[in-house]
């Protein structure tokens, strides 16, 4: 009896103690659907678009001086590189969350559509799908502003609301005053 609540006590502690981690035969072929996903050039593409939008995030002054512009443009060419090095230091446990979230058969399956002519095709083609998307993401975003702030002054609303009326609940009751029994008048 003790052995067995041992063993619900390690399963719902989820200590992993069961979990099996992936073979070496899988994770050389989850690694494999990923040079088939082309992850590296993928990358190397962002690279080009976190720069971008890191220079449009932080701009400087108009009163800039040259000498300010060439320093700014080294220090935001460092975070680049920087987040570039951490993603590329993230993609190399991509293997092993391949490994375990996809069965040999569906790693294989990645692994030979993106060999094919269309896997091919779909990957040179999505920063296109990317270029079109981004403008409708940016539409979303500005028609859904004005909701969300509307839900937002609502919820705030009924908080205060929720507030107020506890603040009553437990307010005192008003003094009363009682028939004075002073025989004076």
């Amino acid at each position: 009896m003790k052995k067995i609540l041992f063993l619900l006590s390690l399963l719902a502690l989820g200590t992993g103690a069961f979990a099996q981690e992936p073979t070496e035969a899988k994770l050389a072929l989850a690694r494999e659907t990923i040079a088939a996903m082309q992850v590296d050039k993928m990358l190397d593409n962002m690279a080009g678009q976190i720069k971008q939008m890191a220079m449009q995030r932080a701009q400087l002054p108009a009163t800039a001086t040259p000498e300010q512009r060439q320093r700014f443009d080294t220090f935001m060419g460092r975070v680049s590189e920087l987040a570039m090095v951490e993603v590329k230091t993230m993609v190399t446990k991509l293997d092993v969350i391949y490994a375990e979230v996809y069965s040999e058969a569906e790693l294989k399956a990645i692994t030979s559509f993106f060999s094919t002519t269309e896997g091919k095709s779909m990957l040179a083609k999505q920063p296109q799908v990317m270029t079109r998307l981004m403008p409708l993401m940016q539409q979303l975003q500005q028609a859904m502003m004005p909701k969300l702030q509307k839900l937002a002054q609502e919820f705030e609303a009924e908080i205060k609301a929720e507030q107020a009326a506890a603040a009553a609940a437990f307010a005192p009751a008003p003094a009363i005053t009682l028939p004075s029994t002073d025989p004076k008048p």
